[in-house]
């Protein structure tokens, strides 16, 4: 059996400073990633101060429908899933699980712990967890996470590739008792408990769906913080600690999140003192390290990664010596030592290096600037009619490197290329809708230390950021394989022939790595990143 033995009874924070005792058999392990210190509680603190957070505008506050950074840090911090990731090295940890134990890493038998309650007073049970991922499976509820559900043993029924649907909930989920929940998966997946770490999988209360419009403006969660007033699309979503939280004590008194058009809109507001953590981009960096050294937070490892998510349906860009010719023509350490202050990291594998297996020299000429030979492949394939053009996400910074690679482009291939914008709560429905219709910069951050979590979600053929529509069986028989094999020496052979293929075939452009970096309020300067809990602000003690 293989299981994940925190014993029960133990608060958040506890579990924040114990490491397991022991992890399910074949789980990828990584040490080294950015650890969450705990601050010390003095005389200044006022447990009563609201913290305010700088995001951008989330997609939505629903767990099963959130996808992306913003919108993942706000659910995460209105619910608790079963597990959370140990600040220091990405394994899963009990929450509102008891236990998760596995034979065959097939079947999955979870105990949830008693005393967690909703917001409105609901317990916390198991149904609430197979009430939430139904939900999600559910397609008249079209919430952009519900294909995460798809290896789950009833999920074709619910919601089948063609036709109608023959059940309305997964088969694969049961509920054995009122605290008890045993899921069964079509294939075995080691992974798994790293999953239900994720904000689509938290629970949700009855109440949710007997008014899902009010659930959508206003969540009623189980975690530390819980919404004070419905938020439609304002410039705030405003928290209030929750009294009853299971979870253990939190040193302050709510978030306020403040949504900007971007991270620079966030970092002249810090600057005005309206708000306490924003994140920085690069080109910020140089300015708050000389003006607020004392403030500025990095995670101490590499946890993100740029890249161009490519077209690959469109004609051009379904040529694999196109696309190969697009990265050569790409001088990366140029970029990097003249617009991102060289902190950032020429990537050279389909991974974070967070993530345990990352590659340093994986890539090879693929990702090395050789203009005359990108040139001679572009014109071997007959290159790409017309101009061409790079999306990039308003607010990120990235336009500044993205107007640079558009540069190299024209003058390797002797075409007009421009540089054009899309709001982040559009970028990910224009990309899978296929409305941006070009190559878009994107920043993509690491959620547990296992190549899965980079290569599932964007790379599979069901994957939900899947923005160049790579489609391989081979691939997605790989990563298949890699969950259901016993030992992590075999889990990382197999996950490198999977990014082996992705380099082959150049589906994306793999560009940089780099660390997250934030710059934090001197009253709140006792927050400190943590990689893998990004919506965790329960430590934070706030002087005024």
């Amino acid at each position: 059996m293989s299981p994940f033995p925190l014993s029960s009874g133990h608060s958040r924070r506890e579990f924040r400073r114990a490491l397991t005792a022991g992890a399910v058999v074949g789980a990828l392990i990584l040490s080294g990633c950015a650890a969450a210190a705990q601050p010390s509680v003095d005389d200044g603190s006022n447990s009563d101060a609201i913290l305010r957070v700088g995001i951008q505008k989330p997609t939505s506050l629903i767990p099963g429908n959130s996808s992306g950074l913003f919108a993942n840090t706000v659910v995460d911090a209105l619910f608790d899933g079963l597990v959370d990731f140990d600040p220091q090295t990405g394994e899963p940890r009990n929450l509102v699980a008891a236990s998760i134990e596995s034979d065959d890493q097939a079947t999955w038998r979870i105990e949830i712990e008693e005393g967690w309650t909703f917001h409105n007073g609901e317990p916390v049970n198991a149904e609430s967890f197979a009430r939430a991922w139904n939900a999600a499976a559910d397609p008249d509820n079209a919430w952009v996470q519900g294909d995460q559900f798809s290896n789950i043993v009833g999920y074709d029924e619910v919601a089948p590739a063609e036709g109608e649907p023959t059940a309305e909930v997964m088969s694969g989920v049961v509920v054995d008792g009122s605290m008890t929940l045993t899921v069964t998966l079509k294939r075995p997946n080691s992974q798994f408990p790293y999953l239900l770490g994720r904000p689509y999988y938290a629970p949700i209360p009855e109440a949710a769906l007997e008014d899902l419009e009010s659930f959508a403006t206003k969540p009623i969660g189980n975690g530390p913080y819980m919404m004070t007033e419905p938020w439609t699309g304002g410039d705030e979503i405003r928290t209030a600690t929750y009294p009853d939280y299971a979870g253990g004590d939190v040193l302050n008194g709510g978030v306020t999140f403040r949504v900007y058009t971007g991270n620079d809109v966030a970092y002249t507001d810090y600057q005005a003192g309206e708000v306490d953590i924003a994140t920085l981009n690069s080109a910020d960096v140089p300015e708050a390290n000389a003006a607020y050294p004392e403030l500025v937070r990095r995670a101490t490892k590499d946890d993100w990664r740029n890249y161009l998510s490519l077209p690959t349906y469109l004609d051009g860009f379904d040529d694999p010596d196109i696309r190969r010719a697009l990265s050569m023509a790409i001088d990366r350490q140029t970029i990097i030592d003249s617009l991102l202050n060289g902190e950032a990291h020429v990537a050279t594998d389909y991974d974070i290096p967070v993530s345990v297996g990352y590659r340093d020299d994986a890539c090879g000429e693929n990702c090395t600037y050789d203009p005359e030979a990108a040139r001679a492949l572009w014109d071997a394939a007959g290159g790409i009619d017309g101009a061409l053009a790079i999306t990039s996400v308003t607010g990120t910074g990235r336009e500044v490197w993205a107007e640079a690679i558009a540069n190299q482009w024209a003058e390797a291939f002797d075409v007009e290329v421009t540089v054009e914008q899309v709001a982040s709560e559009n970028t990910w429905s224009g990309i899978l809708g296929k409305q941006v219709q070009t190559p878009v910069a994107l920043g993509a951050p690491s959620n547990y230390p296992s190549p899965l979590d980079t290569l599932g979600p964007s790379y599979s053929s069901n994957g939900s950021v899947n923005g160049s529509f790579y489609n391989n069986p081979e691939f997605d028989g790989l990563l298949e394989e890699a969950a259901a094999a016993p030992g992590l020496d075999q889990q990382l052979e197999l996950y490198a022939q999977a990014k082996d293929l992705l380099i082959d075939d150049t589906v994306s452009i793999l560009l940089w790595t780099y660390a997250s970096t934030f710059v934090v309020s001197e009253r709140a300067s006792s927050w400190i990143p943590n990689t893998f809990n990004r919506g965790d602000f329960t430590d934070v003690t706030i002087t005024d």
